[in-house]
Formats: structure tokens, sequence, C-alpha cells
């Protein structure tokens, strides 16, 4: 008897980029930290009825081939392969969330400067005592508000603020990471890649391939105190040779 146990292996190895070009040299991406994985099968059935109750005989109509996997690794270079296909850049956008408070001096002015020899991206608002929020105005702030400037990285409060404790929050970029623009292509569009789910328990295995999936869903949720895992969604359909899906298992 065979059975099996635990999340085992997913493997997706890119075929197609979205705009349709084959990968000269795809290379297999194993899914890390794997939570689950599923492969399903499912059919339209059709029924031929009579006077009576039951039907008198049943037909497979149309079927549809689909997967999930669920893994915690976080990855964009897999994210971008799976499921946009588009081009990658290098760099990344960071957050700066204060958690200490900064004076505001007499003169009303703070210069923001980001770390790791970042550059300034954008205003993510101030916050005041009891994380009561500043507003932003363009000019002349009065108690309660801030001005920002993105060239110089300059706020700006009001003379009757001064010596309030605020928290400053913005974002900024580094050269380290990597970041992707995903662009609105026309419908059609996606990248292909091929599917492989192993697994083993108590020396037999089980292996599942199928050879064209796209994806039509990519999930990241956070929760309070747990782990974030990304889920993804396929949709698989037959190759050139008329192929959907293959198998192979110990018994």
């Amino acid at each position: 008897m065979q059975i099996a146990f635990g999340s085992g292996l997913f493997y997706a190895t890119p075929l197609m980029d979205a705009y349709g070009n084959a990968l000269a040299a795809p290379t297999p991406i194993l899914l890390g930290i794997m939570q689950e994985a599923s492969i399903d099968l499912s059919f339209d059935s059709k029924e031929l009825f009579g006077g009576e109750q039951f039907a008198v005989d049943a037909a497979r109509g149309q079927g549809k081939l689909s997967g999930k996997a669920k893994a915690a690794q976080i990855s964009l270079s897999q994210w971008n392969a799976l499921v946009f296909g588009q081009q990658l850049q290098p760099g990344q956008v960071l957050v700066h969330h204060a958690t200490t408070p900064t004076p505001i001096p007499v003169g009303g002015k703070i210069i923001v400067d980001p770390p790791a020899d970042g550059l300034l991206a954008g205003d993510l608002g101030v916050r005041g005592g009891g994380a009561v929020a500043f507003q932003r105005v363009l000019t002349a702030p009065v108690s309660g508000q801030y001005t920002y400037n993105a060239t110089t990285g300059e706020y700006g409060f009001a003379v009757a603020d001064a010596n309030t404790p605020v928290f400053i929050d913005y974002r900024y970029s580094v050269a380290t990471g990597k970041s992707l623009s995903v662009r609105n292509l026309p419908m059609g569009d996606m990248p292909v890649f091929q599917g492989e789910l192993y697994l083993k328990y108590k020396g037999k295995s089980i292996y599942v391939r199928v050879p064209n999936f796209v994806s039509n869903k990519l999930g990241i949720a956070t929760k309070q105190d747990d782990y974030t895992i990304p889920d993804f969604e396929f949709t698989g359909y037959a190759d050139e040779f008329g192929e959907v899906v293959y198998w192979s298992a110990s018994e």
C-alpha cells in the first residue's frame, strides 16, 4: 500500500516570458519552505434524461486542470518568472518607520537623511503624540501641519510647534535588492512554466508533471502573529503533443 505525507517538493521551470519569447536556458525553480501544494483535475458531466427522474446516460464534457502552491520563501525573481514574466531592475524601496520621536527645533525645520546611502523617495506622514497625524500643506504650516520638500528632504513645521516631539515616516531607495514595475500588457500576454510535484514517503514516491501552467493568482496575506506565506494558483493546458499531465508512482 502506498500513502503520502508532507508538503512534498514543487519545481517550476519557466518556459516563456510574458511577451511570448521562449527562454533559451530555462532555470528550474524550487519553491522554498513548501507548506502545501495541489494539482486538481475536474470535468463537466453531461447527463441525458428521458421522462424518468434519473439519467439514462452520462458523458464527460470539458476538463479543467489547475494547481495551487503555498511556499514561505519570498523571492521577487521567482514571482516575476512565474507570474509576471517582465523585466527586473536593480534596487529596492525601503520604509523608515520612526519609533523614537524627534523634537521640532525652534526654526521648525527637520531634514531627514535616509540610512545606508539611500535616496529619499517619498513622504509617508508625520505623527505627533498619541499617534495624532499632522496635516501636510504646501506652504505656511500652522500648528499641527507640516510641509515637505522632496528635493531637499526638508520637513517644515509651525513656529508654535517648536519642541513638540514628532515621528516622521518616509520611503527611500537603495541600490541593493530587486524591483519590478508591472506593466499593463495586452490581454493574453503571460509567462508559461512547467510544474512538477514530487512526494516521497516510506520508500515510495509519486511524481506529477504538468507541461504548461500559467499563473492566475498571487496572494500575500499578513497576520498579526504568524508568518507571511504567499500562495500561487495556476491553470494548466496541453502541450503541442497533446499531453496534459504526466503521472508516475511506486504502485
